[in-house]
């Protein structure tokens, strides 16, 4: 294959993956349309997977060419796992405002997985709290250490922090798209022709104007329960990054009141799969959400775990997970 040939290959290939990002944002959103019949939004759920297993498979497709794979070559596979839910959970440290309840769990390690949870509180110059920045992103299509993608990303993340300033004006230029775009374009500098991608969302939350924004690369759509009602997926996912240099990314805002509720969570949770090859799928996730929207974060991030625990039965887990609930105080710093 030619360079020329790989070239146009990415490029049709990279397309591929943002129409099929693009379909699957428009069948979940419609898949949660009340106003539809339910065996309409269940077959637009459906359409919803089927896409998330395209892109998956367009990803792959990507990640052996820019490999250089050929056809009768073996390649390679990437780590296997097997493990079960602890009966005792760690949760993993996390920085973030005085008027946020917090609890984030990275199973079955927070410090060598691919997934990866970071935060930070930036504060102005008389140390009051100003804005919360929380990240979690997946590495896939890898075979390089974790650890070290992870320490190049904790490095940016938290330059970027520092940057950001003293004083709230200057904390306001720090953005969701901004910081996913930086990291876009470095893991794509330093990583590109080696098939390291990331599947992330970033958020900041804003507690003084009651919102937070987010940008979602790639990644698993979080749910919102807002005034202690039904749970909502933030549809609004975009590319994964590693594949783009100069893609643009948006942000999109949420009103975010006392009691209100984000779930940020990978996809080995809802990929967790039955001895009957069922899956727990977003709706398992969901429906526990909605069950348990008043209690703790810790507290919620257990029921999900018992509820995929129960709903595994024999199995074991195969891929990483990792969850973050975050609710808010209705409390400004």
């Amino acid at each position: 294959m030619s360079e020329d040939d790989k070239k146009q290959i990415l490029k049709v290939l990279s397309g591929a993956i943002q129409r099929e990002t693009g379909a699957f944002n428009f069948y979940s959103k419609k898949g949660e349309d009340l106003a539809l019949p339910p065996g309409v939004r269940g077959l637009l759920t459906r359409l919803a997977e089927e896409e998330r297993r395209h892109r998956r498979l367009l990803l792959n497709e990507y990640l052996s060419v820019k490999k250089g794979w050929h056809e009768g070559e073996k390649r390679e596979k990437g780590r296997t796992l097997s493990f079960s839910i602890p009966e005792q959970l760690t949760l993993t440290p996390l920085e973030v405002s005085s008027g946020l309840d917090t609890a984030a769990v990275s199973l079955p390690s927070r410090l060598v997985g691919g997934d990866n949870v970071l935060s930070f509180v930036l504060r102005g110059p008389g140390g009051e709290e100003t804005i919360t920045a929380l990240l979690l992103y997946d590495v896939m299509g890898h075979s390089l250490e974790t650890t070290e993608i992870n320490g190049l990303a904790a490095r940016l993340v938290g330059e970027h922090g520092e940057m950001s300033g003293s004083s709230r004006v200057e904390a306001e230029q720090m953005s969701p798209k901004r910081l996913v775009g930086l990291l876009n374009r470095n893991i794509y500098e330093k990583y590109g022709g080696q098939g390291v991608f990331l599947t992330m969302i970033c958020v900041l939350f804003d507690l003084e104007e009651g919102v937070f924004m987010y940008t979602c690369a790639g990644h698993e759509p979080p749910f919102v329960v807002l005034d202690g009602g039904k749970a909502a997926s933030l549809l609004n996912t975009q590319l994964i990054a590693g594949i783009d240099p100069e893609y643009s990314y948006r942000e999109h805002e949420v009103p975010f009141g006392g009691g209100d509720l984000l779930c940020i969570f990978s996809d080995g949770i809802i990929e967790a799969k039955n001895g009957k090859g069922e899956y727990f799928g977003r709706e398992g996730v969901k429906r526990i959400l909605e069950e348990n929207a008043e209690r703790s974060p810790r507290d919620i991030i257990e029921a999900v775990l018992e509820g995929v625990g129960r709903f595994l039965g024999d199995n074991q887990l195969e891929d990483e997970v990792s969850i973050v609930v975050v609710k808010s105080k209705g409390e400004q710093p």
